[in-house]
């Protein structure tokens, strides 16, 4: 288990799909006369996760930090009956607050797509412009 993935960008929950279990969050890209615009803003960061069994996240937050955890590090508080099937347990620092999401996988991925083309499509599967990481 390990990192997974570092950001110091804003991060929020774009979409949840109960029908299909999946979560969607989001850092938006910016545009050229956006403040704040660089080379690493100027696409969306996506991270999606399927198979979804818990989630513990606040709507929006700045800056994460995502490993894969074992379920001996798990906090009490979460039941270990959400682990069966092979879940995953990945844990969300952000904000010196650590939070959880137990998932059958993760996808992080960079895309251009302007706001409307995810959000009415997620759930099918869409192509990315890179592959940042990938846990099935």
């Amino acid at each position: 288990m390990g990192t997974i993935y570092n950001s110091n960008r804003k991060f929020r929950i774009w979409a949840y799909t109960v029908s299909h279990s999946s979560l969607l969050l989001r850092s938006e890209m910016k545009y050229p006369d956006q403040d704040n615009y660089s080379d690493s803003t100027s696409s969306n960061i996506d991270i999606e996760f399927w198979a979804v069994n818990y989630i513990n996240l606040p709507s929006d937050f700045f800056g994460i930090h995502i490993r894969e955890i074992t379920s001996e590090e798990l906090p009490k508080e979460i039941d270990k009956e959400l682990l069966k099937f092979d879940m995953k347990i990945f844990e969300f620092i952000s904000a010196k607050s650590k939070y959880y999401i137990i998932a059958g996988g993760i996808l992080i991925a960079q895309n251009k797509w302007i706001n409307q083309d995810r959000i009415f499509n997620y759930g099918s599967n869409l192509e990315h412009d890179k592959i940042l990481f990938q846990s099935n």
